[in-house]
């Protein structure tokens, strides 16, 4: 039953995106609010810094760190798959 399900959300995806002209367009607003954007970091900047270059330094700082968290728990899942191919 779940297999079917999932078979069926499948299908409902691919027919909608089907009728999608403009793929850019319906996914904007999720890019946007994804942290992978810098645009994300720079709406969250304090709002006590007002010079927009200063803004732009902090929402890259805060790009960048998050960008190496990713790497870091990307880093650790490899080690720890690594461990368990070794084990077996």
């Amino acid at each position: 039953m779940a297999a079917q399900h999932a078979a069926n959300g499948r299908i409902g995806a691919l027919e909608s995106w089907s009728r999608t002209s403009d793929r850019a367009a319906r996914t904007k607003r999720a890019r946007e609010n994804s942290p992978a954007c810098f645009e994300y970091h720079l709406a969250r900047v304090d709002a006590e810094i007002t010079d927009h270059q200063e803004r732009v330094k902090a929402a890259e700082a805060a790009h960048r760190a998050y960008m190496l968290r990713l790497a870091q728990a990307s880093a650790k899942s490899r080690k720890k798959k690594a461990a368990r191919d070794d084990a077996a």
